[in-house]
């Protein structure tokens, strides 16, 4: 549940979004589609596959390319051979980090394939979290609720971040395989979506309305909020956030709180995936006839490379800060659920 997810989904996706079905002269050529989504809180990883026709049947597994030459260059000489650790998959040996700030280029080179490459900057965020307090409670059969502030310094240029609000709970697996959030101490406890609300004109419900007033938000909840700085740029901007928290009597309510800043190229990506999405099942919606491609900024090749920084913040009702270790967070195997 936490981090980036559905990697291969992504790259299918990207790799799909470029055909048509038409005859094409001299044959398709396959390219190379190549995924990173990276930030200082993680070694330089990537993953590297094929594009295949439309309708070819390959399995996952094939499309993954492996004896790729992965090369990350950056500002200040900096430059990283990344080796092979799975089908496909490439990553540093060096323990290697991005750091927040400064730009980056790929190049991927294998057999059969033109060169791709890509750049993208791991954007610099600076924030603060200021208070947590309790600021109503309807009854004594009901959860408090709580008002949360914070400060972000925003960075010279256009930004664009995302906010997430997280509860510690409770989680097992039913005979399916579906996970379901049960009140139980003997389950496994990870992070799960809290709902917040805000009166900031920044906020925005869906990534696709960030900078577009033609698509609306229609629901009040955020969970998360997307967000430009075209209200705030290149100013330090205070947010505030309401919320009720999820009450078990299994564990107390512990919070994680996730500012992200995502690079233009990582914002465009999710974007051209939501608007995506909703071309696919109501395109009357976006009122256009054209087919809704996904972004990709890589060069000669499909998928994306791009940079994001994310500051976190965990703390309990009392604002008192907490380590997921101490909690066991995401620790141990989804229990059956009973």
């Amino acid at each position: 549940m936490r981090g980036w997810i559905g990697i291969i989904l992504f790259a299918l996706l990207c790799g799909c979004e470029s055909f048509v079905d038409v005859e094409i002269p001299g044959g398709y050529q396959s390219r190379l589609v190549v995924t990173s989504h990276f930030s200082p809180d993680s070694l330089w990883r990537l993953q590297v596959g094929k594009s295949v026709p439309l309708r070819d049947n390959a399995k996952p597994n094939d499309l993954m390319v492996s004896n790729a030459h992965v090369i990350i260059i950056g500002e200040g000489h900096f430059r990283d051979t990344l080796q092979q650790i799975d089908h496909g998959v490439y990553q540093t040996i060096h323990d290697h980090r991005p750091i927040s700030g400064m730009t980056y280029e790929v190049q991927v080179n294998a057999d059969g394939f033109p060169m791709a490459e890509a750049s993208s900057q791991v954007p610099s965020l600076e924030s603060e979290l200021l208070e947590i307090e309790t600021i109503s409670r309807k009854n004594s059969s009901t959860a408090d609720r709580f008002r949360l502030r914070f400060r972000l310094a925003d960075q010279p240029g256009k930004n664009y971040y995302r906010l997430g609000l997280y509860q510690a709970t409770p989680f097992c697996m039913d005979e399916t395989g579906s996970v379901w959030i049960e009140d139980d101490p003997s389950y496994s406890v990870d992070y799960d979506w809290l709902f917040f609300q805000s009166d900031s004109p920044s906020f925005h419900v869906y990534i696709e309305a960030v900078d577009d007033p033609t698509i609306p938000d229609v629901e009040e909840d955020f969970g998360p909020a997307f967000f430009s700085d075209q209200l705030f740029e290149a100013t330090a901007k205070e947010f505030e956030i309401t919320f009720e928290p999820m009450i078990f009597e299994s564990i107390r309510p512990y919070f994680m709180l996730v500012l992200t800043a995502l690079s233009n190229e990582s914002f465009a990506y999710e974007r051209s995936l939501e608007l995506h999405d909703i071309f696919l099942t109501t395109p009357n919606i976006l009122q256009t006839d054209n087919r809704l491609t996904v972004y990709t900024n890589i060069q000669n090749g499909l998928g994306i490379f791009a940079g994001y920084t994310s500051d976190r913040y965990w703390f309990d009702t009392e604002g008192n800060e907490w380590q997921e270790d101490v909690r066991g967070i995401g620790e141990g195997e989804l229990l059956p659920c009973q």
